[in-house]
């Protein structure tokens, strides 16, 4: 049951700082990641507009439309794991739940992806690496909220290579 609340309160905070933000509730480039633990069990809630993942936000009719939203979303899928790099110590495994576009009306659409991740151990004293730039470079700030046990951290990610320090 705390797990669920933690993810209850990571997509509230997620969505309290989208609409809070300085560009709107809806900023090109910008999404939002929150990562949830506990013990050695977790899920990330991932939500970025889709013209930062592959170029548009209109719903995809021409084959080439469909194949740039198809081989983005497959992106994200195969690419999670070199995104989000968890201390190899940890042997964490991330499996996907669901990756959807989600229209919020005829001009604007957003991708939101739930992964699970199962890891030997818990990942607090380690730290994460955020890679998401070196997959979709049209991401330009990230913000991140992270939770394990009784641990709360953010971070904004704005580059590859950056850190959170799980201590």
């Amino acid at each position: 049951m705390k797990f669920f609340v933690a993810i209850l309160f990571l997509s509230c905070v997620a969505v309290a700082h989208e609409k809070n933000r300085e560009h709107g509730a809806h900023a090109h480039g910008a999404g939002t990641l929150g990562i949830a633990f506990e013990g050695t069990k977790c899920s990330i809630e991932f939500k970025i507009p889709n013209e930062t993942l592959f170029g548009f936000e209109y719903k995809a009719k021409s084959a080439k439309d469909k194949k740039k939203r198809d081989d983005a979303l497959s992106k994200l899928e195969s690419k999670i794991s070199e995104m989000l790099v968890f201390d190899s110590s940890l042997n964490c495994k991330i499996e996907k739940n669901k990756i959807e576009v989600i229209a919020e009306s005829d001009k604007h659409s957003s991708t939101m992806a739930v992964f699970s991740i199962i890891c030997d151990k818990s990942p607090l004293g380690t730290e994460i690496t955020f890679n998401f730039q070196k997959q979709f470079p049209k991401i330009k700030d990230l913000d991140v909220q992270f939770i394990v046990d009784n641990l709360q951290k953010s971070v904004e990610v704005k580059k590859n290579d950056t850190k959170l320090f799980l201590k």
